[in-house]
């Protein structure tokens, strides 16, 4: 070959190597090493806050789903606590991040709009698709964007009410707040040092306290604005009754922090305990024939209107994260594939105390003969927070005032509102003009 010949030929193959990463860059469905594994399956990262109990059951559903698609699929999972979870994300999105996370239903917006996360449009759907009609639609509607959805939620986790039925008794199960108050006074022994619903002014505040919003009709976020609502009359009644637990009906000690409550009641000293659903199979362990659970839809105000119902859920959901090098189509059919299938086999995940948020698994047998989780309450009647840009940054802070609240018999609950609101107004401008 010539010289010349031969720096043509050169020039020719740099410029198809040239094109192909043009064409990978671009989102032309070109496959690269990354995206598969040594025995030629897709190669999916997923990265989750789940752990504890919870853990065991799904790395058991990881595990299924991998042996099912093995050779096409393989999902490599990492687990951290949230805080560690959150942090790994936006630190490394899009350069060394996962294919999918798990984010939670409130923060999903802010993951969006902060492009860590990217909308799962047509383009996903080529060989299988997924009805967001399948799935509890509270959850659902808070994902809906109009280039697609952000994500598919997992499961809804609400609080509940635990009660010791040794404790208990014979007595009728309450179906209001002041049922429950006078139950839980009555049930009340300083002599033993049993307590009739110890409540910690920390956590999880957050469940409770919003509960009570909703119980109350009133609303968190204006979702129109994105600016918090809950500085209301709802509000104030919302605050009022958490801190009545305490304080005019005396069936709880005061300033109990973090898990204070939690442990009173798994030390037989306490008739009832709010907490997430997340905690039931410990105490499963705990209490075995002993344990009750019960919703707590109608406990916190003694309404009967259309909102009294709602308690406070949130929700694990899937989405797809933000990636350097785009995605190329066998990745995103993968995605979907996973996606789908941990929908429609979801109702293993009532075993971890979990709600599936795919409707077909709540109606399996699996799920109706899981103990405990049909006495949550109707699913309907779980309501996730509204899907705001802003939510993490301006609403958590709150949750300091209703602490604030709780720790006095004598808390100006007005005045605390008002500053809870102010702050959380000034954290949403801060970062709208940031």
């Amino acid at each position: 070959m010539n010289k010349k010949r031969f720096w043509l030929s050169v020039a020719a193959v740099g410029m198809a190597i040239a094109m192909s990463f043009s064409l990978a860059a671009c989102g032309g469905g070109g496959e690269t090493p990354e995206d598969t594994n040594p025995t030629g399956a897709v190669s999916l990262k997923l990265w989750t806050p789940v752990t504890g109990a919870d853990l065991t059951v799904f790395n058991r559903m990881i595990t299924r789903f991998n042996q099912a698609h093995e050779g096409e699929i393989h999902v490599d999972h990492q687990s951290n606590v949230r805080d560690t979870h959150y942090n790994n994300l936006k630190n490394n999105i899009p350069n060394n991040g996962p294919d999918i996370a798990i984010i939670h239903s409130q923060l999903v917006k802010n993951y969006a709009e902060n492009e860590y996360i990217v909308p799962i449009d047509d383009s996903f759907f080529t060989k299988e698709t997924i009805n967001p009609d399948d799935y509890q639609q509270n959850v659902m509607s808070t994902l809906k964007t109009a280039d697609g959805v952000l994500g598919f939620p997992l499961d809804v986790h609400p609080i509940v009410l635990y009660y010791n039925k040794s404790i208990v008794g014979d007595n009728p199960l309450p179906t209001n707040f002041t049922e429950l108050m006078t139950l839980a006074k009555k049930l009340t022994d300083s002599s033993k040092g049993i307590w009739g619903l110890p409540i910690s002014t920390m956590w999880p505040t957050e469940f409770t306290y919003t509960t009570a919003l909703y119980q109350e009709g009133g609303e968190e976020i204006d979702t129109a604005t994105s600016m918090p609502k809950f500085n209301s009359t709802a509000g104030a009644a919302a605050a009022e009754h958490l801190r009545d637990i305490i304080y005019k009906y005396g069936v709880s000690p005061q300033n109990l922090g973090t898990d204070s409550d939690l442990q009173l009641f798994t030390t037989g000293k306490a008739a009832f305990h709010i907490q997430g659903c997340w905690q039931l199979t410990s105490l499963m362990g705990i209490f075995e024939d002993d344990l009750g659970v019960m919703s707590l839809s109608g406990l916190l105000t003694d309404k009967t209107d259309a909102t009294s119902k709602n308690v406070m859920a949130r929700s694990h959901v899937f989405c797809v994260a933000k990636t350097k090098r785009a995605l190329s189509q066998r990745k995103k059919e993968a995605i979907v594939t996973f996606i789908k299938w941990m929908g429609e086999n979801s109702a293993e995940w009532s075993s971890a105390g979990q709600i599936p948020a795919f409707n077909a698994a709540r109606e399996s047998d699996t799920f109706k003969n899981a103990p405990y989780v049909s006495s949550y309450g109707d699913p309907a009647n779980f309501r996730t927070a509204a899907s705001a840009t802003y939510f993490e940054s301006g609403f958590e802070t709150v949750f300091q005032y209703v602490t604030t609240i709780m720790k006095s018999a004598d808390s100006d609950i007005a005045a605390e509102l008002q500053k809870a609101e102010e702050e959380a107004k000034r954290a949403v401008n801060t970062e709208m003009n940031g």
